[in-house]
């Protein structure tokens, strides 16, 4: 049996402590390795609260760890919606991704990242929403950084939400792809480590137009400011993977104040 690597996601931000540890402490801790990978969520430039990604707070912790930033779309209870809702909510999350990061610094990394699109369930993904967003944020990205960044339509779903899945095969029927997949199928709860890969744990009824890329085995790890335990599939090109993630540049500091003269 095998497994991937050791990846993670929560709402929290990635420096902050629980019992006088980080998140990415104790993750690893729990993984018995750092993760590769950190799940973060992206709105929109003006979304505020700790559930989005902060660079300031958390990008200089990542970048110690050799950890990178896995995006994702977060606006869960509209996803349901019309292609008009997709393309809004696209063009939101693309501004935040390349405003945060930067397109100069996003295209010294290779400017092509995946972006997820959380999709829980409740409500399942719509095929007009699915059409919608994964059509604009490719052309977006590329327009709204001048060429520089392309960010590529990937979906987070549950292994059983069926709709969901018949969605993104529709759309690729129509020429609208998805780029990879993240299963989230608990085989267990709270801090786990990585178990071996499971197919049939992980792939879901619906043919998929695009390959599985991570599983969420197991949730709430130190509870809901916690993290949720993945691994990546170990049937993947990894390092083609690694490399459509996002390393956080080196976070400035302030200069020290010069004495007077």
């Amino acid at each position: 049996m095998t497994k991937g690597y050791a990846g993670a996601d929560s709402s929290a931000l990635v420096s902050s402590q629980i019992g006088g540890k980080t998140l990415v402490a104790l993750a690893t801790e729990t993984l018995g390795e750092t993760p590769v990978l950190w799940g973060r969520y992206f709105t929109s430039a003006s979304t505020t609260g700790d559930v989005e990604y902060r660079h300031l707070d958390e990008g200089q912790l990542l970048r110690e760890n050799n950890i990178r930033v896995l995006p994702i779309a977060r606006q869960t209870e509209r996803v349901a919606g019309t292609s008009d809702d997709g393309t809004a909510d696209a063009q939101a999350n693309a501004e935040d991704v390349i405003t945060t990061f930067g397109a100069d610094y996003l295209k010294s990394l290779g400017g092509s990242f995946l972006m997820f699109l959380d999709v829980e369930g409740t409500p399942s993904l719509s095929l007009s929403y699915y059409m919608g967003w994964a059509r604009t944020l490719t052309a977006y990205s590329q327009s709204y950084s001048n060429g520089a960044v392309t960010l590529l339509p990937c979906v987070y779903g549950t292994q059983a939400d069926d709709t969901t899945w018949q969605a993104i095969a529709s759309a690729a029927s129509q020429g609208i792809p998805c780029h990879g997949v993240w299963i989230a199928h608990w085989t267990g709860h709270g801090c786990q480590p990585l178990p071996d890969w499971s197919n049939a744990d992980v792939s879901p009824a619906v043919a998929l137009p695009c390959g599985i890329l991570l599983w969420q085995y197991s949730d709430d790890c130190n509870g809901g400011d916690g993290f949720d335990c993945n691994q990546t599939n170990p049937e993947i090109d990894f390092n083609a993977f690694i490399a459509q993630l996002i390393l956080p540049p080196q976070v400035a500091t302030a200069a020290a104040p010069t004495a007077a003269t």
